[in-house]
């Protein structure tokens, strides 16, 4: 059985909300700095050219950061989805993406200051959480289930779960 494309992506979708919510929870032991998210996007600041830093804090002022953080989202989601429908096909993609976005997170991490080996955690666990989550999600989606199934044959009218037809 195939997974459809959309599924796919949904499942990435999923997967990619699953690790960054377990990264965040272990961020919350560990401290707020560990959050991969956050060091992304102050990487990203510390990459950014000056000119391109001035526009943002002119044209957001005190929200700057907090647009920042939702652009970093924004990107996350979509190459989430983009991991899920690749992982279809080859879950060996799909594991490979999230490896991508942990080396990611753990450089992002690395280059704050004062970072120490406990704040590489949220940016491991929160990774393996996403590929379980990938995994488990894309086997539920290709497993054939008969309970689940619909219980028609070819030609007969959609019937609910108690045997009635539907509509009437």
């Amino acid at each position: 059985m195939s997974v459809p494309a959309w599924a796919g992506g949904l499942v990435g979708l999923v997967s990619g909300g699953v690790a960054l919510g377990v990264a965040q929870l272990v961020a919350g032991v560990v401290g707020p700095a560990a959050f991969p998210v956050v060091a992304v996007g102050d990487a990203a600041v510390d990459a950014a050219p000056a000119p391109l830093k001035d526009f943002a804090i002119a044209a957001f002022g005190e929200n700057d950061k907090a647009v920042l953080v939702g652009g970093v989202l924004v990107v996350l989601a979509v190459v989430a989805a983009l991991i899920g429908v690749l992982a279809r096909r080859r879950l060996s993609l799909g594991f490979a993406g999230f490896a991508v976005f942990g080396v990611v997170g753990l450089l992002a991490v690395l280059t704050r200051p004062d970072t120490g080996v406990l704040d590489l955690l949220p940016t491991v666990v929160g990774t393996l959480a996403g590929a379980w989550a990938l995994r488990s999600l894309l086997r539920r989606a290709t497993t054939f289930t008969p309970a689940l199934a619909p219980r028609l044959r070819p030609g007969s009218p959609a019937r609910d779960g108690a045997g009635r037809i539907r509509g009437r």
